[in-house]
């Protein structure tokens, strides 16, 4: 399984920062006070709650967005106010089963500066896999692995920093977003943010249960309305897991994804976010698709923006890798944003 494509992009496009130092630093000379010594995770985590009945009890497996309230994590982080604005998960990631849960400063489904993933059944070498190569900062006392990475783009305008753990077969990432950008995460203190993840590591590993169920899902709202069977066919495998978050603006985040393929589906209702991501008329590649639609596959899955009247639809689809990516738009890809456009 592919990592989730909003945070390909936002991963993809960082690079490294050099340096990290050994004490749990992501940055030369910087975080180590926040970010070693965090305390043990998984020895007092909370045992979940027997219902007695003679009657079978139906399983409601992990809630991803259940870890923290909105309101917890501003605090934890120095921000004013969170919203859960997206829900992910996937049948097979890093030997286990993923579930995540997106967090932003606007009730703007589909966008997300702060991401908690929980990885069931996780196999360490797998979960670590992406931090070879990279200098990542060991941290002391959580779980039974940790590391840290800081990574910033082009110019330094965007940052990021993400964390990962394992303790036991449980594996658990932080990963956030931040810098100068309209509506993001503010700039945030080094020594801050090291500390603020390392209390949402101990945390998350303390309140996740000890039989971790993660459940494939419903489709809920528009995001039921969306033909899966299409797009299996067009993507090259079954989506058996899906995630959605709606608002009362009529905006919605629709999350599916397969062992390999992911499709998701993102109605931006919001006036600034849709004008963000609207295209240009100069960029539009397909007119009679909505009110026009521009597909692109630079960032490395295929992505369709759609205009719908004031809204926009913003689909990204990875395909299997027998099928691989499309240098452009096969016709069923495009059938299958029609479909979609015309769905939600």
């Amino acid at each position: 399984m592919r990592w989730p494509t909003r945070l390909a992009v936002a991963l993809g496009a960082m690079a490294l920062v050099a340096g990290c130092s050994s004490g749990g630093s992501s940055e030369p000379g910087e975080d180590a006070e926040g970010t070693a010594g965090a305390g043990g995770g998984g020895e007092q985590r909370e045992e979940q709650q027997t219902q007695e009945s003679e009657e079978p009890v139906a399983q409601t497996g992990f809630d991803e967005c259940g870890l923290f309230e909105p309101a917890e994590l501003a605090e934890i982080i120095g921000v004013p106010e969170l919203y859960v604005t997206e829900r992910s998960a996937a049948p097979q990631w890093a030997g286990g089963r993923l579930a995540g849960c997106g967090y932003y400063t606007d009730n703007v489904p589909g966008l997300a500066d702060l991401t908690i993933y929980t990885v069931g059944g996780a196999n360490e070498d797998e979960l670590f896999a992406a931090f070879e190569g990279r200098e990542a900062g060991p941290v002391e006392d959580l779980g039974d692995r940790a590391e840290v990475v800081a990574m910033s783009a082009p110019g330094g305008v965007l940052r990021s920093r993400e964390l990962r753990t394992i303790d036991g077969d449980v594996g658990l990432i932080v990963t956030m977003v931040y810098g100068e950008t309209p509506g993001g995460f503010p700039e945030i203190p080094d020594a801050e943010l090291g500390s603020a993840f390392a209390t949402l590591a101990v945390l998350a590993l303390e309140r996740v249960p000890e039989e971790l169920t993660i459940l494939d899902g419903e489709p809920e709202g528009p995001c039921a309305g969306i033909d899966l069977t299409q797009a299996a066919e067009t993507l090259g495998e079954e989506l058996v897991t899906a995630r959605a978050v709606l608002d009362d603006a009529g905006g919605s985040f629709c999350q599916f994804s397969g062992d390999e393929a992911e499709l998701t589906v993102n109605v931006l209702t919001d006036e600034e976010a849709a004008g963000n991501w609207s295209p240009a008329a100069e960029e539009i590649t397909h007119p009679d698709i909505g009110d026009g639609a521009r597909f692109n596959s630079d960032s490395g899955y295929l992505e369709a923006r759609v205009i719908l009247g004031e809204r926009v639809v913003v689909i990204e689809s990875s395909h299997t890798e027998a099928i691989g990516l499309p240098e452009t738009p096969r016709p069923e890809d495009v059938e299958l944003v029609r479909s979609i456009a015309a769905s939600v």
